[in-house]
């Protein structure tokens, strides 16, 4: 049973727990930290949003209680008399749990990685053991990392810079760390693109099938391609508003919480809730950023690749993050084991510098290619339908001058509050730029693009 998506308020308020259930656990982080840099947005409604315009996020604690019960790692947040429940699973990190006694519908297993992870964190990709290290401007880097970490309430946590697969700078906001796991939002959808990219390599996925699921073979969403879902173009009916142009404060419709973030808020199924969606629109006609179609892709890896739960559950470590070494990557789920690869995952920095290197290198680690070169050349073309050319698959791209501090050649993998992991291949780049919500509401683009910049020019 699922919160209902009638009562918004609840939804945000499960939504919000947990945030902060995975910030405390996950990420270690103070309580009040939590609140005011991470969660108020999840619940507030825009017209209280809308008042903050740069200010402290302490008026949207307003009539808002907490209670963490450390024993059974859960954590419940009350306002206006609705509450919202979460817990942490083992170590798929926190999910919502609609009442406050229930657990998780599966055993979490053991997630445990390579040993050969974290090994030789300073020559990431391993691709250029056997070259010089690279010449850079170290006055120029550091004025990038002063710009980048100048405004406190910008609330830059992490950047890191690898150039020619090796870190050139780096640094972190006190008190958080290299050790710490970040909440990454939806720079996840890249690790659906990657897993994708690899199953596209071993030939357990074509790009152009079609009648994707059983559900859809009998009716007109038969003719969604896999490619469409990855150009976040398949058509659905999906009701969101955190697309770009779209106001993300905005969280309900019609007196329904949004269904973009309903699959975050509820603790439903929520592939069977995206798979029950009819389509709306052609497949392929419009680039509509959604999270129906990287929620699909998984459900598709899932039958395709590891029908098992506990094969699935397991699958992003055994088949990317051991690749590249990492073992700092917690991805969340709902309480049915899916996957909520869209926007619920956890990090650090240099696990999302390795998965950028591997980007760089068109998909080889070491001398195996990982992910398929074509799925790379895919994912890095515009998308069909969309009206400029700033999107592939499940990739943002540079090409019409989006940020103006980057090549046109750089793409990144992007997630709220201005998460990004740069990578420029005509510079042999990869930045990685970690935050929380609430310090993009200080000018913080304009501070990244010039950091960025100055980065660009220093090992140019």
């Amino acid at each position: 049973m699922a919160v209902p998506q009638n009562e918004p308020l609840r939804c945000g308020l499960s939504w919000a727990a947990k945030v902060a259930c995975s910030g405390y656990y996950l990420s270690g982080r103070a309580p009040r930290d939590v609140l005011l840099q991470s969660i108020a947005w999840t619940y507030a409604p825009p017209e209280e949003l809308k008042q903050l315009k740069g200010r402290s996020t302490e008026i949207l604690l307003e009539g808002l209680s907490i209670e963490h019960d450390e024993a059974d790692q859960r954590v419940t947040l009350t306002r206006y008399g609705e509450s919202g429940h979460a817990r942490m699973h083992g170590g798929m990190g926190a999910m919502v749990v609609p009442e406050l006694d229930q657990r998780a519908h599966y055993e979490a297993p053991a997630i445990v990685p390579q040993p050969q992870a974290d090994v030789r964190l300073d020559q990431l990709g391993g691709y250029y053991d056997d070259r010089s290290p690279p010449k850079v401007d170290q006055a120029g880097l550091r004025a990038a990392l002063d710009t980048a970490f100048a405004d406190p309430r910008q609330m830059t946590n992490a950047y890191l810079v690898l150039h020619r697969g090796r870190v050139v700078a780096e640094r972190y906001r006190p008190p958080f760390s290299a050790d710490t796991r970040f909440e990454s939002w939806s720079m996840g959808k890249s690790l659906a693109s990657s897993l994708v990219g690899i199953a596209h390599e071993q030939g357990a996925l074509d790009l152009d099938e079609d009648g994707l699921f059983d559900e859809w073979r009998s009716d007109d969403r038969r003719s969604i391609r896999l490619r469409n879902l990855l150009n976040m173009s398949s058509g659905l009916t999906f009701s969101g508003s955190f697309g770009k142009g779209e106001d993300n404060a905005v969280k309900q419709r019609d007196g329904l919480f949004l269904d973009h973030i309903y699959v975050y808020a509820s603790g439903c199924d929520a592939h069977r809730f995206c798979t029950d969606k009819p389509l709306e629109i052609e497949p392929g006609s419009a680039v509509r950023y959604r999270n129906c179609d990287p929620l699909l892709v998984m459900r598709l890896l899932r039958e395709r690749c590891a029908p098992d739960l506990d094969d699935f559950l397991r699958l992003p470590q055994a088949q990317l993050f051991d690749a590249v070494g990492s073992s700092g990557f917690v991805l969340e789920t709902d309480p049915y084991g899916n996957f909520l690869i869209s926007g619920h995952d956890f990090a650090r920095a240099r696990d999302w510098a390795r998965i950028g290197q591997l980007w760089l290198q068109r998909g080889e680690w070491q001398g195996t290619q990982v992910m398929s070169k074509a799925y790379v050349d895919f994912a890095l073309t515009p998308a069909t339908g969309s009206e400029e050319p700033y999107y592939g698959g499940f990739v943002a791209l540079n090409r019409s001058g989006l940020a103006s501090g980057l090549p046109p050649d750089a793409f990144w993998f992007s997630g709220g509050g201005q998460q990004r992991t740069i990578v420029v291949p005509s510079l042999d780049l990869v930045i990685v730029r970690m935050g929380h919500i609430f310090g993009a509401g200080f000018r913080l683009d304009d501070t990244l693009q010039k950091a960025h910049a100055q980065v660009c020019q220093a090992v140019a």
